[in-house]
């Protein structure tokens, strides 16, 4: 009885393993194939690209690599996961971004199952006639190093250089920081994108473009190329962003009065108005300091007291004007000694801080007739060599008497 149990035994374990045969007894590996076999990746579109196949019995994890006449492993697919049925890939001579050298190559398939049961096949393929001459990112060169994006006309920009030996493809240059995120920087204004020889790209962080920049920090300028056959070339470099920030300022609506409404050839007409630094980075501001006193044949260049791009000033504009400029009457905003002084790249400077309110007031003696007997005066946030932030406020219509 035993034995009898025993045999019954055997014969079950015999026709479980008949099972499992049949239902594993084809290839886990099969149809592969190259075409063509011998590929010249030169980009002429003559057999630059061999297409690889293979198929699968069941779900595997695939490896791929060449192995040179020396012997060397090159990597295309190292334990990827693939589902059962025919898979494709295209191959171009190109392993980690470089072209591998001409030479015969032995393209090695090894699968392995769930059950952890492996095949492995090996087959022919030769490059030939390979462009010699890979791409390269040569001589980065940022500068400055550490930049401030907020548009007060010091250390805005960053210019990022670059030289590429050939012609490429493809090319990507951005800042990537410390959490991954990537910035992108806008193309080179010296020369097309991907044309050999130097190129230059000004980055502003999208200032410019009333974005905010991205927040301060370390960061890393990435450029890479790829050429026609797939080689890829990357250069890296360090850059620093230090109080980037949009600039954000404003004057009050309904803050801003004229007075007298009825002025007297000769004599002043003021104006009072009320300013705040809505923002997060401080804005920077020059003389004259407020309850400077213009006369109608003076403007802010006679003072001495010229344009500088990124700076905000409060400027007063009228109906009529034929200086040639918007605006030729400014003042600071706030008086020095409430503003904050920061050392800068240039020296010294004079900042409006964020959340801080200052009143605004000046005057402008009307000596000579204007082009109406009422004209309109009004007041404006000039972010100079940028932008007007607020034009026309309060436009007043003042009488002046002669």
């Amino acid at each position: 009885m035993a034995l009898r149990r025993a045999c019954y035994g055997i014969v079950l374990l015999a026709l479980l393993a008949l099972a499992l045969q049949g239902c594993s007894g084809r290839q886990l590996l099969y149809d592969v194939s190259i075409r063509p076999t011998v590929i010249s990746p030169d980009a002429d579109g003559q057999d630059d690209i061999a297409e690889v196949k293979y198929s699968l019995s069941r779900s595997s994890q695939i490896t791929i690599y060449l192995l040179d006449e020396s012997g060397q492993r090159h990597d295309l697919r190292v334990a990827e996961r693939r589902s059962k049925g025919e898979r494709t890939l295209y191959f171009g001579g190109v392993v980690d971004g470089r072209l591998l050298p001409d030479g015969d190559y032995t393209m090695v398939f090894e699968a392995v199952d769930g059950r952890g049961h492996s095949e492995r096949t090996e087959t022919p393929i030769t490059l030939a006639d390979g462009d010699p001459v890979p791409i390269e990112v040569e001589n980065l060169n940022i500068w400055p190093q550490t930049f401030e994006p907020n548009r007060d006309g010091i250390a805005d920009r960053v210019k990022i250089g670059y030289n590429l030996n050939k012609e490429a493809e493809r090319v990507e240059v951005y800042i990537l920081g410390a959490d991954g995120a990537k910035y992108p920087v806008p193309e080179d204004k010296i020369r097309e994108e991907g044309a050999p020889g130097t190129h230059e790209h000004d980055y502003d962080g999208g200032i410019d473009l009333g974005a905010t920049p991205p927040p301060d920090g370390d960061y890393t300028v990435v450029v890479m190329a790829e050429d026609a056959v797939g080689n890829r070339s990357e250069a890296r470099g360090s850059l620093t962003i230090e109080g980037g920030g949009l600039p954000l300022v404003e004057i009050i609506q309904r803050a801003a009065v004229f007075e007298p409404s009825v002025v007297p050839l000769g004599t002043t007409l003021y104006f009072t108005c009320t300013v705040k630094n809505i923002g997060t980075v401080p804005i920077r501001t020059k003389g004259p300091e407020p309850g400077t006193i213009y006369s109608t044949a003076q403007n802010y260049n006679t003072l001495a007291e010229y344009e500088e791009p990124g700076i905000f000033r409060v400027g007063l504009d009228y109906e009529g004007n034929t200086e040639g400029r918007s605006y030729p009457f400014r003042w600071q905003l706030g008086m020095d000694d409430e503003l904050t002084v920061i050392d800068t790249t240039i020296g010294p400077q004079q900042y409006l801080m964020p959340g801080q309110t200052v009143t605004v007031w000046g005057g402008l003696r009307v000596d000579d007739v204007p082009v109406k007997t009422e004209p309109y005066y009004w007041l404006g946030l000039i972010h100079e060599q940028v932008w007007v932030v607020q034009d026309r406020v309060e436009p007043t219509q003042i009488a002046i008497g002669f």
